[in-house]
């Protein structure tokens, strides 16, 4: 998966007021962007968020009859953050941040299947947000190429969340990523939130 998004389309900038927002949380280079082209197709345009040159990419996900809101954010490894592009994914997943985004009404975590235990630090900080919180696996063909494999059901039970694999050019994957969207208010959470501490939540 690459990290490129599709060029937007003139045909967006209809009002998203009343549409279900949510965010596309990963490290760099871990198909976020790619997943989002995917979802969004042509549905999607960018911007700027106030006061930073940081990109903004959003985009319509048609879920049946109805649409959400997507919002790419930037690849951050690490919610402490060293860079401007870090700092925005800490604001908007922040109420009262005053970045003027409205805070998402749930998080996809995209974790790159190939590097999961690097990855999960940065998912028990996003889920010490609080929340919404749905992981996409990605590069699962990758990672049975290599001779792995990840259990979802039971990585699912280990984490607390819902967890959806997806594979470069199978559609089955995206299909079951808009189921997720589609039943975002029963994703269930952490009975014991993650650890915050950083060398603990590594070892999470």
């Amino acid at each position: 998966m690459n990290s490129h998004h599709c060029e937007p389309s003139p045909g967006v900038s209809g009002s998203t007021i009343g549409l279900k927002r949510f965010a596309l949380v990963g490290n760099p280079n871990s198909g976020k962007s790619t997943l989002f082209n995917a979802l969004s197709g042509l549905r999607a345009k960018t911007g700027n968020y106030p006061g930073v040159t940081v990109s903004k990419f959003e985009g319509r996900v048609i879920l049946g009859d109805s649409q959400i809101v997507l919002e790419d954010l930037p690849g951050s490894y690490s919610l402490d953050a060293i860079s401007p592009d870090e700092q925005v994914v800490v604001d908007v997943l922040s109420p009262d941040s005053g970045l003027g985004s409205q805070t998402p009404d749930g998080v996809v975590v995209v974790l790159d299947s190939t590097t999961l235990q690097r990855s999960l630090a940065l998912l028990a900080q996003v889920l010490n947000r609080g929340l919404p919180t749905c992981v996409v696996l990605t590069f699962a063909d990758d990672l049975q190429r290599r001779g792995g494999r990840i259990d979802t059901l039971a990585l699912s039970t280990a984490l607390g969340v819902r967890v959806v694999s997806v594979t470069s050019g199978e559609r089955t994957g995206i299909a079951a990523i808009k189921d997720a969207l589609r039943e975002h208010e029963s994703w269930p959470a952490p009975v014991i939130p993650p650890p915050t501490d950083q060398a603990q939540a590594l070892a999470w």
